[in-house]
C-alpha cells in the first residue's frame, strides 16, 4: 500500500474492488483508494483499506469498474462553451438540413428578434461537403439574428445579422479578414473569415457591465455543470479577458467554482493589442504565473500568431498542397510578440503561443529561447499551443529549454477529414506528432480546445491512440501513443501546464481527491470503445458531485 498522508486518519470514502489508474510516476494500478476530507488518504489493495475504515466510512464497491484521475482539460474556452450548450450545438450533425433542424428548435423557443448563437460545425462533417450560408439559415430564422461558429476561423451568419452589422455588397473586407461573397452577384453569403467575424460579434448586445457579468456567469455555470458529467475536474481557460476574470473571481469568492480553474490572460489575439491591460499585468500588479490557490490561479500569458490548417492560414515554410503560400502572421506584429514574451519572462510570466504552422512555431520557440538566454529562469512553463508540424529545430530547442506543448488530439477526429484537402500524405502522417514530442522528452498536455472540438475527453483520448477521423480515415500509425501515455497527457501533464500538478492530476496520498469512475478499463478495452466511455461518478475535492 502507498503510505497514507496522515497517520491514524480514517477514510470518509473508500472505493474498492476496482481498477485504480493512479497516473503516479510509476503508473501503478491498485484495486482500492481511500479519501479523507478532500484528499487522497491511501492507494492499495482491498485488504489495506480495512485499517482505514470505520463505521462512518462510505464504502463503494466498484465491482471491477475503473477509476482514473479527474481530467484536467488544459485548453477549454468555458464561457464560449456555455454559449454553445445554451444555443445551437452542431457537433455530429451530418447534413445542412440537420443544421436547419437544430436551428429551428432554438428559434421555436426564442422570442423574435433575440440573437441565436451556436457552433460546432465544419464543412467536412456534412454530406454536402460545403459550408452553410445565410440563405440556409434564413429558411428557418428570418427574424432572429443568427451566428454559428465553425470549429475554427470562420462564422456563418444569417441575413438579419448581416443587416444589423451593416454588411452589404459594397462593404470592404476588414484588415486580416474576408467576407465571402456569391460569385455571381457579389452579395455576402454569410460566411465571415478570421478578422471579419468581429464585425458581427461586436454588435451582439451584452447589456450593462453587471448584465454582461451575469451572462458570463450563467454560461460558465452551464458549461462546468456539464463538464462534471465527463469527469473534468480542472480546466485551463486560455485568452480570458477582464470581464471573464472578474466573473471567475466572483464565483471563487462565493465558493461556487465546481471545477479548478487556471486563467490565461489574453494579451494578443484577433483583436487589437491592448497595451493598457498588458502593461498592467506585466508592470503594475506585482503578480505572475502561478498566483492563486487550489481553485483559481493565473497561468501563462496567451498570445497568438497564425491561423489554422483547414483555413490555410497557418504560417508555413513551404506552400500548401495546392500551392497557396501563407508566410505572414494572421494575428499580430511579431515585434510585439517578442517584446511580450521577453518582458513577461523577466517578470515571472510564462507565455503560451498559438502556432499551427511550422514557421510560426519556429518563430515562437526562438522567442522563448531568446528570453531564457537573456534572463535564465527555472520556473517558466512556456508552451506552444497546437504545434501541428514542428520542425527538427523546434523540437531540439523545446527539449533543451523545457518548452511544453498543448495539443488537441480531438481535432483529428472532428475535423481531420478536411486535412486531406490541404496537407500532403507526409504531413498527415506527422500531424500532431505526439509520439515524437514524447520521444524528445517534451512535456505534452492534451486537451479539447472546446469550442473548436467537443469537450468529451474520451473522444480526444481515442484520437490520440487511434489517429482516426469521424469518417474512419487514418492519419497514420507512426505518431500513435500508448494508453498509459495518453492518460498522462489528459491528467497530470495538463495540471502541470496549469500550475496545479503539485496537488491534482494523479491519485497519490496527500493530493486532492479529484477522480472519475468510468464504464470501461481505459487501458484494455477495445480501441474503438474508448470514445464511447461514460463517466459513472465524478468526485471533486473529496465530494461526489456527479453520479449516473
Amino acid at each position: 500500500m502507498i503510505s497514507s498522508f496522515s497517520r491514524g486518519a480514517k477514510a470518509d470514502i473508500v472505493l474498492k474492488s476496482g481498477i485504480i489508474l493512479s497516473v503516479d510516476p510509476h503508473n501503478r494500478i491498485f484495486s482500492a483508494v481511500a479519501i479523507s476530507g478532500n484528499k487522497i488518504l491511501a492507494c492499495g489493495n482491498d485488504a489495506d483499506m480495512e485499517a482505514l475504515t470505520d463505521e462512518n466510512t462510505k464504502v463503494i464497491d466498484l465491482q471491477g469498474k475503473t477509476v482514473m484521475p479527474g481530467v484536467y482539460d488544459s485548453h477549454n474556452h468555458v464561457p464560449a462553451a456555455g454559449i454553445l450548450l445554451d444555443g445551437v450545438m452542431l457537433f455530429g450533425v451530418d447534413t445542412i438540413d440537420g443544421v436547419k433542424q437544430k436551428l429551428k428548435e432554438k428559434v421555436d423557443r426564442t422570442p423574435k428578434g433575440e440573437w441565436i448563437l451556436g457552433g460546432g460545425w465544419i464543412e467536412s462533417q456534412f454530406k454536402e461537403y460545403r459550408m452553410p450560408t445565410r440563405w440556409d439559415l434564413d429558411e428557418v430564422s428570418p427574424d432572429h439574428p443568427v451566428l454559428l461558429n465553425r470549429l475554427f476561423a470562420r462564422t456563418v451568419v444569417n441575413s438579419k445579422a448581416l443587416e444589423l452589422a451593416g454588411i452589404t455588397k459594397d462593404s470592404p473586407a476588414p484588415q486580416r479578414g474576408t467576407i465571402d461573397r456569391d460569385p455571381d452577384t457579389g452579395e455576402p453569403n454569410g460566411v465571415l473569415r478570421d478578422g471579419a467575424q468581429i464585425l458581427v460579434r461586436d454588435i451582439i448586445p451584452m447589456g450593462t457591465p453587471e448584465e454582461h457579468i451575469a451572462k458570463i456567469e450563467y454560461y460558465m455555470k452551464t458549461a462546468m455543470k456539464e463538464y462534471l458529467t465527463f469527469g473534468i475536474t480542472g480546466i485551463l481557460d486560455p485568452g480570458v479577458d477582464i470581464p471573464t476574470m472578474r466573473t471567475y473571481r466572483k464565483l471563487h469568492k462565493e465558493g461556487a467554482l465546481p471545477i479548478r480553474l487556471n486563467m490565461m490572460p489574453d494579451c494578443y489575439g484577433l483583436r487589437s493589442y491592448d497595451p493598457e491591460f498588458t502593461e498592467g499585468l506585466l508592470k503594475y500588479t506585482g503578480i505572475d504565473s502561478g498566483f492563486g490557490d487550489e481553485w483559481l490561479n493565473l497561468g501563462a500569458l496567451k498570445i497568438a500568431i497564425d491561423g489554422g490548417v483547414g483555413s490555410k492560414t497557418a504560417m508555413m515554410h513551404n506552400p500548401w498542397r495546392d500551392g497557396t503560400v501563407t508566410d505572414i502572421p494572421l494575428r499580430l506584429d511579431l515585434d510585439i510578440m517578442n517584446d511580450l514574451i521577453l518582458r513577461g519572462h523577466r517578470m515571472g510570466w510564462s507565455s503560451g503561443v498559438h502556432t499551427c504552422g511550422d514557421r510560426a512555431q519556429d518563430i515562437a520557440v526562438d522567442a522563448f529561447v531568446a528570453a531564457q538566454r537573456a534572463f535564465p529562469r527555472s520556473d517558466m512553463r512556456h508552451n506552444i499551443i497546437h504545434g501541428y508540424l514542428p520542425s527538427k529545430h523546434s523540437l531540439e530547442m523545446m527539449k533543451e529549454y523545457g518548452i511544453g506543448v498543448s495539443v488537441q488530439p480531438g481535432f483529428m477526429y472532428v475535423e481531420g477529414d478536411i486535412y486531406f484537402d490541404v496537407l500532403t500524405q507526409e504531413q498527415i502522417d506527422y500531424f500532431k506528432p505526439l509520439k515524437t514530442y514524447l520521444d524528445y522528452g517534451i512535456t505534452v498536455a492534451a486537451n479539447s480546445d472546446m469550442t473548436s472540438a467537443h469537450y468529451n475527453p474520451f473522444v480526444g483520448m481515442y484520437a490520440a491512440v487511434a489517429r482516426k477521423t469521424s469518417q474512419g480515415r487514418s492519419l497514420g500509425d507512426s505518431e500513435k501513443v500508448s494508453r498509459e501515455d495518453m492518460l498522462r497527457l489528459f491528467t497530470i501533464n495538463g495540471a502541470y501546464l496549469g500550475y496545479m500538478d503539485h496537488f491534482t492530476g494523479s491519485l497519490e496520498p496527500g493530493k486532492v481527491a479529484d477522480l472519475a469512475v468510468i464504464s470501461a478499463d481505459l487501458y484494455t478495452c477495445p480501441e474503438e470503445d474508448i470514445k464511447d466511455i461514460q463517466v459513472l461518478m465524478t468526485i471533486s475535492d473529496g465530494k461526489i458531485v456527479f453520479e449516473r
